[in-house]
């Protein structure tokens, strides 16, 4: 009987190290887990859980402080190359992402958000600055019909259902009374 007791209890005590080891592991793979440790070059990134919050996301990834030269009879707005590069050409398809680097350009549809309406511009590279362009009817769809001004604050974002960017006239420019 004595023999028996002895066998339960190694039998036990083998359990107990089989359990015990086991949860030593998964101790050891949540560890790693949560603290997610780069062992090359011994810095800890958590990679599975943003801890971030982010209240707001501008949705105008495109703003623009009108300048006399927006304005003017060109019939130009003028874009700077690093943003039409980062926020335009990425969301137009291949062909008319290719089309805006040439001198025929690429048509755009543009909705104005507080007029609900439809416009159509060309966005092309502007040669002679290296810079990006949305020519057409800018002067006659937006300057004019919009009575915008020097100072004013625009802005554009992609509608991805649509395939169009939307206008928006975000802040317009104190007038010196």
């Amino acid at each position: 009987m004595n023999n028996l007791l002895g066998e339960e209890r190694e039998q036990y005590q083998k359990k107990r190290k089989s359990c015990d080891e086991a949860t030593t592991n998964l101790r050891t793979s949540r560890r790693r887990l949560c603290n997610n440790k780069n062992e090359e070059d011994g810095h800890n990134y958590n990679k599975s859980v943003s801890t971030t919050l982010k209240l707001y996301d501008d949705p105008w990834k495109i703003k623009k402080t009108l300048t006399d030269s927006d304005l003017g009879i060109l019939s130009r707005l003028l874009l700077a190359a690093d943003l039409v590069k980062k926020q335009i050409l990425p969301m137009l398809d291949l062909d008319n992402a290719r089309a805006a680097e040439t001198e025929e350009g690429s048509p755009v549809n543009v909705w104005d958000m507080e007029t609900n309406s439809m416009h159509q511009l060309v966005l092309k590279r502007w040669s002679s600055s290296k810079s990006y362009v949305l020519i057409g009817k800018w002067n006659h769809d937006f300057v004019r019909r919009r009575d915008l001004k020097k100072g004013d604050e625009i802005g554009f974002q992609w509608d991805p259902f649509n395939r169009a960017f939307n206008f928006c006239v975000l802040k317009r420019a104190t007038t010196p009374q």
